[in-house]
């Protein structure tokens, strides 16, 4: 067993011990404290999850209803032109909505392309340097109630066009 393995396998542990003892001297009542943290992440999920879900059901109805494979056809021609293998543009359109559907998106990729190659490279890039914007800021957002984005979603956009980008370029010259 190497240094990597032993300090990856010890981390948990350690980090719960040292936080026991860190409130134990600090005469924390440490089951009542994390009780509490515990009651109050569940009163988190229950506000978060109607957003949860109308993401959910968006993104399945994005793809469900056929619109992302029109989108993914009517954008490959330019989108090849640029650069961007054709394999990527269903990944491109679906990873701002759903992290879940990216996924399983960059499976396929791995698996009809190859995991080595500059496709499935690409995508491992893209996934790594973008965000589930929408979803995101449709979480947060929407639990902090705030109404008004302004330039919120438009500067995501922007980083994520520019991930895009770079992704595609570090790919074809690296």
């Amino acid at each position: 067993m190497n240094f990597a393995e032993v300090a990856g396998a010890l981390a948990v542990p350690v980090i719960i011990a040292v936080t026991v003892i860190a409130g134990a001297a600090r005469k924390v009542k440490i089951y009542e404290s994390f009780c509490s943290g515990a009651m109050q992440g569940v009163q988190l999920v229950i506000k978060i999850l109607p957003f949860i879900c109308a993401m959910t059901v968006a993104t399945g109805l994005l793809r469900d209803s056929g619109l992302l494979d029109i989108a993914a056809n009517a954008l490959s021609e330019p989108l090849g032109k640029i650069g961007i293998p054709t394999e990527l543009i269903p990944l491109i359109l679906i990873r701002p909505f759903s992290g879940s559907a990216a996924m399983a998106l960059l499976a396929d990729i791995y698996t009809n392309t190859g995991v080595n190659s500059r496709a499935s490279l690409t995508a491992s890039l893209l996934m790594g340097s973008t965000e589930t914007l929408f979803y995101t800021m449709g979480l947060y957002f929407g639990h902090v109630k705030i109404k008004k984005s302004r330039y919120a979603v438009a500067a995501a956009m922007c980083a994520d066009f520019v991930a895009i980008i770079m992704a595609v370029l570090l790919t074809k010259y690296l």
